[in-house]
């Protein structure tokens, strides 16, 4: 079956360098059966009462019958914007 072992890992750093309300982070996925893996670096900011905005690079390798790699989109940019009520 596909899909039964991985590694995950996931780093953030909040507020680096003292700008506040900034989190930086990278996300990354890596299938161990076929190598092909997923890295998405992103960046947040909360320096909006009960906003956030994310925007995330999610970039996807592998060759042509792995997992990652036959998705038709291997790269791809969010924006995103959040409201906490």
């Amino acid at each position: 079956q596909p899909g039964r072992q991985y590694l995950y890992a996931k780093v953030t750093k909040k507020e680096p360098f003292d700008i506040l309300y900034f989190t930086p982070g990278v996300t990354t996925i890596i299938n161990l059966e076929d190598k092909s893996y997923s890295i998405s670096p992103e960046m947040v900011y909360r320096g909006f009462t009960n906003w956030e905005i994310r925007l995330r690079f999610s970039l996807l390798d592998g060759g042509n019958s792995t997992e990652f790699g036959e998705k038709t989109n291997s790269n791809k940019v969010e924006l995103r914007a959040r409201y906490f009520f």
